[in-house]
């Protein structure tokens, strides 16, 4: 076993930190396999091994999400992945000690109001230290913002309109909750206008245009998405707009428990609220999901820009939507340990390690389609 261990991952046992993990074995990486219980971590990683199908370095350590028992742990390595959500519920800790000790933070959120919200408390910090501070360094929102940053290559675009297509969507217990309390809250889920924030309403389904199908597509905001967040103030984007069309057989379903949460809203506290959320999530979750697959759960990102005087589009392959999160993690994790960090504090994965350097890895790795060659999008 490795005792040059350089890597955290939080919350190690859920369905996502599995695939990290394994996505870290696959690259000869030793890693710690953090969590509150022995026995949950004990089960996963035997999971873990069986499908790396060899030994796995790496070495269960436990503790609850508390910055005393969290140091010992973040002071042995340089990068924490963090997978343990609701965050905005429970990722606090994780990420202030993160800053104390030093680490590189990357975590797995599709919450829109905590990526902003650690921008603001912790985004200058992390760069003050030279660190990378990267919250949704998953699908949702990093393949987005790799599309985003292709169109951006043609000069004179400033507004970006994103589409987020999945066929057979099988999100995890921790994504339900998740998502379920950002589409829910009606003041949480945000696109960007003007370099303003405004509110998507949240109990409307959004017919989505794609240019690859016969026939729109129901599609809700999906608690807003992360590219608004990275985009407000930069100099380059005026207007972001980001819809996920998940697929049918969950949008109804979704629809039904957010006119559900509307009747009820008024009389709740926030925290109230999220309890209320977090309920209906254990009652929709059917339990740990099957492994994704590329011929399974396809995916399909298009991200359309307009300028003044043009108009152009990406339309980026890029299926598997779990086992693509596992690794943009592991990838990212790598790179950092290699020194190859392009740009500090809060950061998109697309702008901490360049769009067309993980493209190009992924499309050789059978993840996604070809870049195209530059200005030809």
């Amino acid at each position: 076993m490795s005792q040059n261990r350089k890597i955290l991952i939080y919350g190690a046992n859920g369905y996502t930190g599995k695939i990290v993990a394994e996505c870290l074995a696959q690259r000869n990486i030793p890693f710690y396999f953090a969590g509150r219980t022995q026995a949950k971590l004990e089960q996963a990683l035997e999971i873990v091994k069986q499908r790396h199908g060899g030994p796995v370095d790496a070495e269960i350590v436990t503790a609850p999400n508390d910055p005393e028992q969290l140091r010992p742990l973040f002071e042995k390595v340089d990068v924490v992945i963090n997978v343990s959500g609701p965050f905005m519920q429970i990722g606090w800790p994780i990420v202030a000690t993160a800053l104390e000790m030093n680490c590189h933070y990357l975590d797995t959120t599709g919450e829109q109001d905590w990526t902003n919200a650690i921008k603001e408390k912790y985004g200058q910090a992390f760069a003050d230290k030279g660190l990378l501070l990267c919250p949704a360094c998953s699908y949702m929102w990093s393949a987005g913002a790799l599309a985003a940053e292709v169109v951006l290559e043609t000069e004179g675009v400033d507004s970006l309109d994103i589409v987020y297509q999945i066929d057979h969507g099988l999100p995890s217990e921790a994504s339900t909750k998740s998502f379920l309390r950002m589409v829910c809250n009606d003041v949480s889920q945000y696109y960007l206008e003007l370099n303003e924030f405004k509110a998507w309403p949240n109990d409307q389904i959004i017919q989505a245009v794609v240019p690859y199908r016969g026939s729109t597509l129901s599609a809700l905001p999906w608690g807003g998405a992360c590219e608004p967040i990275w985009y407000k103030d930069d100099p380059r984007v005026r207007n972001c707009k980001v819809i996920t069309a998940i697929g049918e057989q969950m949008v109804g379903g979704i629809m039904q428990a957010i006119q559900a949460f509307n009747e009820v809203a008024p009389n709740l506290s926030q925290e109230e609220r999220e309890a209320w959320t977090n309920q209906v999530g254990d009652q929709m979750s059917t339990g740990e999901p099957p492994k994704d697959d590329v011929d399974v759960q396809r995916s399909v990102i298009a991200c359309y820009g307009q300028g003044r005087q043009l108009t152009t589009q990406y339309i980026m392959n890029l299926s598997a939507p779990y086992s693509w999160t596992g690794e943009i993690c592991a990838e990212s994790a790598q790179r950092l340990l290699n020194g190859q960090l392009k740009n500090t504090g809060f950061q998109s994965a697309a702008k901490a390690f360049g769009h067309r350097e993980l493209i190009t890895t992924f499309h050789e790795m059978g993840y996604c389609s070809a870049l195209p060659e530059a200005g030809s999008n």
